[in-house]
């Protein structure tokens, strides 16, 4: 093993080693792809689609909330900007340095704003109603709807406010002096997102079906895709007449995930500002979690350009070409280009990022558990260092570690640490001292069956490809999980032999002594894997796992009833199949034990076995012995097995057919069983053969003497 805290392969060769290396030898983990890199935890850190790590934008506070969620984010023609709040239903200004909160339904969530001229109009639900706070402060029900929920708002070039509301699905628009028409109702649960382009069109999303309307002059909805996911989550309308929309599908109501609660402690640009209440998002894998950004141009033609299972909140336009994506449960934005280019921009201490507002060279994100205004600034972050920290490494038992390398640029150091448990915790080992040789340094972490580590990105430019950590794991020994033990004289043709005596599993030496003089060995092929019958031989096969993929061999032993010493029958078997020739043993009952060793991918120091015992197997090459005795036309006959029982009689007369005969007492049970039968005439006797079988298939004849 000191050898393997030496390597230091380049990493070009990485992959190439891997293939090559026995099942036994040291594993290489290598995260390598934006896909394994995403699995991680960045912090400060940018993945683009190279699986290239750099330190990402600034992400700054620009307000806590003191909410636990906040699902609605506008901004004013001033530069002010607005925040909805979830549970306690707060609406907050934030203008310059001065915050401060204009409008309180508790306990709503606050789920729309739209900001038309000096008004601002928040929509609340489940009551379902939209206020407006006035220029100078006041607040009052501006509308009230029918349907318990308002997902979204608008205004149109005439500042009407249109109104997506949901139970049933509605659009309605109202005038500046709350004078409200239904525009549409689509056949949909609810209606959850809505937009205007530069050409005055508006664009309505829908849940269940997942839906995007477009609206025109005469208010004629036309379906400009349906999405095979559940909602139209997000609708961003690009400069050159286009759309970006965000399609989602996930369980729970529109706007948020089934979670659970917990608490996590928040850090953003690496300062720790205390503890808050957070929800925990279900597995992709568990609720179905899907979403898909498609662009559609300005003639209707659409494209997915992104697929994902992370539940995307919200879009923000970057230009034609490219646009943001906020996302949870992980709290992460990604820039999407249209030509497939996605880029993990930035992460946040928060499980979800629900809105996107671009402000000047800043984008403000605003996330839920905790509720925050964030903003993601065009510098690099400043407040602690970007770190990225791997996902957890089950090397399924315990290992010993060798090197941690990586490929990159810069003075990036990494870090490890291990423990015992699959999601670390205060048992685990501190984080090692940090590691600064990218060609290959030992890891200084405990022995221990889980492994993680942490890169650490300088003040000045640094770019991290991919780290490799050298492991090796402890031998497990091999398990024979199964024998069968076929019935006797029961054996398989190999498969692809034109050989009638290649029988699967039998021995070479003794297939060839079995043949008969003469024989053909190049006759015509029989059936691939054929079941045949070979009296005297008994074929064994078995099951043996090693959970390290070792390859196996196998050592057969066997011993007699009330016996206690084993008798070496056959060793270095490379298939789990044995044709044992009976007839080389006595008659009576017998034990097999089955060892499986993975010798053959291991060093003898390392080297581990496993055995498993059969059930008793009867071994009887002896037929029956049959006695004969004729009084007159009367014959009785005495059959008799010194191990296994009488199975069968039968009886044929000068050539004729076969004829079985049953047991005096009715049932052939028995070593010893006696049978009669009556002749037709006198002379018959001199015709007469009996023939016996005993249970184990052999089989024996006589004739009156």
């Amino acid at each position: 093993m000191h050898r393997l805290l030496r390597i230091a392969l380049p990493l070009a060769l990485v992959t190439a080693a891997i293939s090559a290396l026995p099942a036994a030898g040291p594993v290489f983990w290598t995260v390598a792809s934006q896909v394994e890199f995403l699995k991680g935890t960045p912090s400060g850190v940018s993945i683009d689609g190279a699986g290239r790590l750099v330190a990402s934008p600034a992400v700054t506070i620009v307000h806590d909330l003191a909410a636990p969620q906040a699902w609605s984010l506008a901004r004013g023609d001033d530069g002010a900007w607005y925040a909805g709040t979830g549970g306690d239903g707060r609406v907050v200004r934030g203008r310059g340095t001065e915050v401060a909160t204009i409008l309180d339904v508790e306990p709503s969530a606050i789920h729309a704003i739209a900001v038309v001229g000096p008004r601002v109009y928040a929509a609340s639900s489940p009551d379902g109603r939209v206020h407006v706070v006035e220029p100078d402060g006041s607040t009052r029900v501006f509308f009230d709807p029918a349907e318990p929920y308002i997902w979204a708002m608008t205004a149109d070039r005439q500042g009407r406010l249109w109104v997506a509301t949901g139970h049933p699905a509605t659009i309605h628009r109202v005038t500046p002096d709350g004078a409200s028409s239904v525009v549409y109702r689509p056949s949909a649960r609810h209606v959850v997102s809505l937009a205007v382009d530069q050409a005055g069109r508006v664009f309505a999303g829908t849940d269940q079906p997942a839906r995007l309307y477009r609206f025109d002059a005469g208010d004629r909805p036309f379906v400009v895709l349906e999405s095979p996911l559940t909602e139209i989550r997000g609708i961003r309308p690009t400069p050159d007449g286009g759309v970006f929309v965000a399609a989602i599908s996930a369980t729970g109501e529109p706007g948020g995930d089934t979670a659970v609660t917990g608490s996590v402690t928040i850090t953003v640009g690496g300062t720790q500002t205390g503890t808050s209440t957070t929800t925990g998002t279900p597995s992709a894998a568990a609720t179905g979690r899907r979403s898909i950004v498609y662009r559609v141009d300005a003639g209707g033609v659409w494209d997915a350009v992104w697929d994902t299972t992370d539940a995307i909140y919200d879009l923000a336009v970057m230009d034609d070409r490219t646009v943001l994506a906020a996302t949870g449960p992980e709290g992460r934005v990604y820039q999407i280009a249209t030509d497939g280019t996605v880029l993990l921009l930035g992460a946040v201490d928060a499980r979800q990022i629900t809105r996107l507002l671009r402000d000047g060279a800043r984008t403000l994100m605003l996330t839920a558990n905790p509720g925050r205004v964030l903003a993601l600034g065009a510098g690099n972050a400043g407040a602690g260092p970007p770190t990225y920290t791997s996902p957890v490494r089950d090397a399924r038992t315990l290992a010993q570690w060798g090197t941690v390398q990586w490929d990159g640029t810069g003075a990036i150091t990494l870090q490890t640490r291990t423990g015992n448990t699959e999601i670390p915790d205060d048992s685990w080992s501190p984080w090692s001292a940090p590691a600064t040789q990218a060609r290959g340094s030992a890891v200084q972490s405990p022995t221990a069956r889980f492994i993680q580590w942490r890169a650490s990105f300088p003040a000045t430019p640094a770019v991290l490809t991919s780290v490799t950590v050298a492991y090796l794991p402890r031998n497990t020994r091999p398990v024979v999980t199964e024998i069968t033990a076929h019935p006797p004289g029961v054996v398989f043709q190999r498969p692809f032999s034109s050989d009638e005596g290649a029988i699967a599993g039998l021995d070479d030496a003794v297939a060839d002594a079995r043949r008969p003089p003469g024989g053909d060995t190049n006759a015509a092929p029989a059936s691939v894997g054929r079941r045949m019958f070979q009296r005297g031989l008994q074929t064994l096969q078995w099951k043996a796992e090693d959970a390290d993929a070792d390859r196996l061999t196998y050592t057969l032993q066997y011993r007699r009833e009330g016996e206690t010493v084993w008798h070496a029958l056959r060793a270095d078997l490379g298939t789990p199949l044995f044709v044992w020739d009976t007839s080389t043993v006595a008659d009576g009952r017998y034990f097999i034990r089955v060892g499986a060793t993975d010798a053959p991918s291991n060093t003898p120091d390392r080297v581990l076995a496993g055995t498993r015992d059969s059930d008793a197997i009867e071994v009887d090459n002896t037929p029956p012995v049959i006695t004969l005795a004729v009084t007159g036309l009367q014959v009785t006959v005495q059959v008799t097995d010194g191990h296994s029982g009488v199975h069968r009689v039968d009886y044929a007369l000068g050539g004729g057919a076969w004829q079985e005969v049953r047991p005096v007492d009715g049932l052939a049970d028995s070593r010893d069983e006696r049978y009669t039968l009556t002749l037709p005439s006198a002379d018959a006797a001199a015709r007469l053969v009996v023939r016996a079988t005993d249970v184990m298939q052999n089989v024996t004849s006589a004739t009156v003497r």
